[in-house]
């Protein structure tokens, strides 16, 4: 009899237990508002004690009655009531009184109890606390219907304290099914500060870690592109390796917009599909649509594809349907698909890409690589040693050129090197030799341009640097300083370039690795005639026991043997003798304050084209200052400060302010309010953002987000636009 008891209570609990535990450390302890435990000591073994100042046993009527501070222990469970009666004959278990059963996980109290055979059994005014998850409620009668199935009767729960219960879910039933891992509810109401927000007639949801089909929170937010919105998720537990979710969004600006998301990962692959439509947008006056698709799988050891294929109907529709507080800046959609051969040493790649472009400037559009064939070989290197290698393409560059006037066509482009590494632990030169051999295949090109243009080139190029150390001490602190220097030395010969078409090449942003590359420019189509030294110096603080990096300075400029006549079309040739000097520096003066900086300096105008100043001081993860300013000649000079800061335990603000210097015009700015208690905190986000090329034309919104602790969050997510927009802060609203 008595282990039935104890086997049922422990059950009644279980499937609640198994829940993520949130942080609850403004609320009270639940051993200031739980019953408390009787001091008695665990047993160590499996038998059961019971205690009890009298015992009645009638044989003749098969009863037992044990009264008087009756406890029943078993390991670390133990049970407290007046008194327990148990009939023989009936095999039932009755206990009239107040009990309160402890567990180290839940603790459980009520006015009344029976329990019968067959897993069966009822309490009456039960009270629950689940001591892992911060969880409580009530609930009239709790009936164990069988082994799996339990019935709670005008049940409620809630993680706020008693005294401040702020809210609650209440229910008129709910039934367990453990067999299923399914719960479900009827007529259940959230209600906040006892006042009902929400009423759902019937839910259902998992028991246990399953997923489980149902909704999901609600999201509401406000902007002057949508008005007022409020999106209701549903989820779709399809299978454990595939799900949905369908999520009607009413803009009341725009209509009714519908997105779907189907999701799927198996041991070969994954992926997700998305689509948006809307059959008409209020404001816009037609319908609008989005499709995006990733996939990532392998068909075998050696074979594996990669997919991104994206759409939109028109190319305001981030700007102005976006499902997040970003507004989307992207001008081109990528339609890609990757198939993979990774051999012994070497990788083949076979392409096809397209691009779909949002920027009205046709100018803007980039070509389509239809097909695209590419090999490189990932060969071991060995110090010391020769070592060979080869880079290989093949693809056809193609857009429409009745928008965009230009050349189309083929290219065909091998690089095959070899190099002769000398490491020491103090010293390294590298020396590498390259041949890059380029053809092209042209349509659509000018009377006085050549159709099959061709360039076969060399490079040689050496690499070298010293590493030297010390032990210093500064500031009662043991490091170690390092000095090193870099030589870099490169030679490609002069070829004429102006006939080759510019499919995919841009010029790299010099920084400080840049002035150690072989080529200035990205991509195939233009390979610079560099011959030139580059010099560099670093310096660095190192922690002496641990590493860690505390000082890092950089210093360098490259050096030129020549001029330089290959240049990206309508550019002049540039004569400077050397290039800009690059400076950067990074620093972390305590755990708290961390400092970077980089500077182009010309020294041969004396200006300074290009600045970048970051400041971030950090003292603890609820305390972030961000403080930058940005400046590229002719081009942009910015201040950004960006925040996330604790006011105390309950209230913490945040903001942006993006300002540009030589239009004296605020970029974007925001600010917002965090208020966080024992089981509910709130979000609130007021944000104005320059939408238009011209500098004139502003949008705004309110963003309000509700986190009931326990239940859910309520409201539009913001958690990616602050991360972006505060650099180094992690979201954990």
């Amino acid at each position: 009899m008595t282990v039935r008891l104890l086997i049922l209570l422990l059950f009644l609990f279980h499937t609640l237990a198994v829940y993520a535990v949130e942080e609850f450390a403004l609320c009270k302890p639940f051993n200031e508002v739980a019953p408390q435990r009787p001091a008695l000591s665990p047993l160590e073994d499996d038998y059961i004690r019971l205690f009890a100042n009298s015992a009645i046993v009638q044989e003749k009527l098969g009863t037992s009655t044990f009264s008087g501070e009756v406890f029943m222990q078993r390991a670390d469970q133990l049970l407290s009531t007046p008194s327990i009666t148990y009939n023989r004959n009936k095999d039932v278990v009755d206990a009239d009184q107040d009990f309160i059963f402890w567990d180290k996980d839940f603790i459980i109290s009520g006015s009344s109890l029976q329990l019968r055979s067959q897993n069966q059994g009822e309490m009456i005014n039960t009270q629950y606390w689940l001591l892992n998850h911060r969880v409580r409620g009530h609930a009239e009668k709790l009936i164990k219907a069988s082994e799996d199935i339990i019935h709670l009767e005008q049940a409620s729960y809630s993680t706020c304290d008693p005294s401040k219960e702020v809210w609650r879910l209440s229910a008129k039933k709910i039934t367990l099914d453990n067999a299923k891992s399914e719960g479900t509810a009827r007529h259940a109401t959230v209600r906040i500060f006892d006042l009902p927000v929400l009423y759902l007639p019937y839910i259902s949801f998992p028991i246990g870690d399953d997923r489980k089909s149902g909704f999901l929170a609600p999201n509401f937010g406000s902007s002057d592109e949508t008005g007022t919105e409020m999106s209701i998720p549903y989820y779709f537990n399809l299978a454990p390796h595939y799900d949905a979710t369908l999520t009607p969004r009413y803009m009341s600006r725009r209509g009714l917009l519908l997105e779907s998301e189907f999701r799927y990962l198996t041991k070969q692959a994954r992926g997700k599909l998305e689509f948006e439509y809307i059959p008409h947008d209020q404001a816009f006056g037609a319908n609008r649509s989005a499709l995006s698709f990733k996939h990532n799988g392998s068909i075998s050891k050696r074979w594996r594809t990669d997919v991104n294929i994206n759409y939109v109907s028109d190319r305001r529709f981030f700007e102005e349907l976006g499902t997040n507080l970003t507004v989307a800046s992207i001008t081109h959609l990528e339609r890609r698909g990757d198939l993979y051969y990774i051999g012994n040493g070497w990788l083949g790649v076979g392409r096809m890409q397209t691009f779909q472009t949002l920027d009205p400037n046709p100018a803007a559009r980039p070509y389509n690589r239809l097909p695209q064939f590419l090999f490189q070989t990932y060969l071991p290197q060995w110090n010391r040693k020769l070592n060979v290698g080869l880079k290989g393409e093949l693809v056809r560059f193609d857009r429409d050129i009745e928008v965009v006037e230009g050349p189309v066509g083929n290219r065909m482009d091998f690089q095959p090197y070899l190099s002769l590494p000398w490491r020491t632990p103090g010293t390294f030169v590298v020396p590498k030799l390259s041949l890059r051999y380029t053809s092209y295949y042209l349509d659509n090109v000018a009377i006085d341009k050549k159709t099959t243009p061709d360039r076969l080139l060399f490079t040689f190029s050496a690499d070298s640097g010293l590493f030297f150390e010390r032990d210093i001490k500064l500031l009662n602190t043991d490091l170690i300083q390092t000095l090193e220097p870099r030589l870099f030395y490169r030679y490609t010969p002069y070829r004429d370039q102006t006939d080759i078409p510019v499919f995919d090449s841009a010029e790299y942003d010099l920084s400080y690795l840049q002035l150690f590359r072989e080529n200035s420019f990205a991509g195939v189509d233009r390979v610079d005639d560099g011959h030139q030294v580059s010099l560099g110096l670093s310096s660095r603080f190192l922690g002496s026991t641990t590493g860690a990096e505390y000082l890092r300075a950089s210093l360098g400029q490259i050096h030129y043997l020549r001029d330089r006549r290959v240049t990206l079309p309508y550019q002049a040739e540039e004569t400077d003798p050397s290039s800009n000097i690059i400076m950067e520096l990074a620093a972390q003066f305590s755990k708290s304050w961390r400092l970077s900086t980089t500077t182009r300096w010309n020294p041969h105008t004396d200006n300074t084209e290009h600045t970048v100043y970051r400041l971030r001081y950090h003292p603890d993860q609820e305390k972030i200052l961000n403080l930058s300013y940005r400046l590229r000649e002719k081009i942009l000079e910015q201040t950004d400060i960006s925040f996330h800061w604790s006011l105390g335990r309950r209230w913490s603000i945040m903001g942006r302010w993006n300002y540009s210097l030589p239009d004296e015009k605020t970029l974007e700015s925001f600010t917002g309010l965090e208020y966080n208690s024992c089981c509910w905190a709130v979000r609130m986000i007021t944000r104005r953002y320059l939408n238009s090329i011209d500098g004139y034309s502003y949008l705004n919104g309110f963003f309000l987000q509700f986190h009931l602790k326990g239940l859910g969050a309520v409201g539009k997510k913001a958690d990616s636009f602050l991360e972006q927009r505060i650099p180094g802060y992690n979201d954990e609203f």
